[in-house]
């Protein structure tokens, strides 16, 4: 009866697609409670657009696509760092500036040699038809990336909520900094393949934000993070195939959706919490004689 449920199984493309959207979808979610904690949504957006030329270049020369988008992604990473210390514009502006030059060069290369470069790829990911090589790369990096969250995590953490305090605790403030920017920039070229440029900053906000509202605990919140990324990237390729839909678009939906229920229904932080919160305050203060 409930056999077309399994239908997507079926297909070698669909399985693939599905395990890797998972794993790239938990990495992500794992990451992206330190870019809550630090207040980094707008570099997560940087890193996913700047490697956009990398991947043009990288396509022309007949690279591996990640080894040109990792690069483009430290270069817009140093140019930001470089412009923030010699200048006085806010990190905000430098940011945008740099992020939206990149991206306009990326966009330049593609429409110079269309040919030779997939745009709509780029943009809006292509986890359907990843290549084995392409799939080998996203295990590689992801693989790396949890490793160094695994051993790191705690000192990240501190460099993350308080950069003071881990800089006293003789914790290599500068040396943190630079290798949460290459979990960044590494993470974002896996994602990539997912969810394209356009949408890879969701995937590295929206599973931290929404565990951000669940709990208080940040351990807690990095496996909230964690499920939700790998859950809702599952199931999201899993839905394109009967929807007949962009799988990013897909995933990042249902990581949206996610986070409106967080919410609304968060047992703490939820507007119905908060609500019912401030209804006992105001009993309380109308008790008092």
């Amino acid at each position: 009866m409930f056999t077309f449920l399994l239908a997507p199984f079926h297909y070698d493309y669909m399985v693939t697609a599905l395990w890797t959207s998972a794993l790239i979808g938990g990495v992500c979610g794992l990451l992206s409670g330190f870019v809550t904690l630090k207040g980094w949504s707008l570099m997560g957006d940087a890193l996913s657009h700047a490697v956009v030329p990398g991947v043009a270049i990288a396509y022309l020369l007949g690279l591996p696509f990640a080894v040109g988008a990792f690069t483009s992604g430290l270069l817009a990473a140093g140019a930001m760092a470089f412009v923030k210390m010699k200048t006085p514009v806010r990190e905000d502006a430098v940011i945008g500036i740099v992020f939206t030059a990149f991206f306009a060069l990326g966009l330049l290369l593609i429409s110079l040699f269309p040919s030779r470069v997939d745009l709509k790829g780029i943009i809006f990911g292509n986890i359907l038809g990843i290549a084995t090589g392409d799939v080998v790369q996203v295990v590689i990096v992801s693989a790396v990336c949890l490793l160094v969250l695994a051993l790191k995590w705690r000192d990240l953490m501190l460099f993350c909520f308080d950069p003071n305090q881990a800089r006293a605790l003789g914790l290599r403030v500068g040396a943190l900094h630079v290798m949460l920017l290459l979990l960044l920039s590494a993470t974002a070229v896996a994602a990539l393949q997912a969810v394209g440029a356009m949408l890879v900053v969701a995937m590295l906000v929206t599973p931290g934000a929404t565990a951000y509202l669940l709990t208080d605990r940040f351990s807690v919140m990095l496996r909230i993070g964690a499920a939700l990324g790998a859950l809702t990237s599952f199931f999201g390729a899993y839905l394109s195939y009967f929807l007949d839909g962009a799988t990013g678009g897909c995933i990042v939906s249902l990581q949206t959706l996610g986070f409106v229920a967080a919410l609304l229904f968060a047992p703490k932080h939820g507007v119905f919490a908060s609500r019912r919160t401030l209804r006992r305050a105001r009993a309380q203060e109308a008790a008092v004689p």
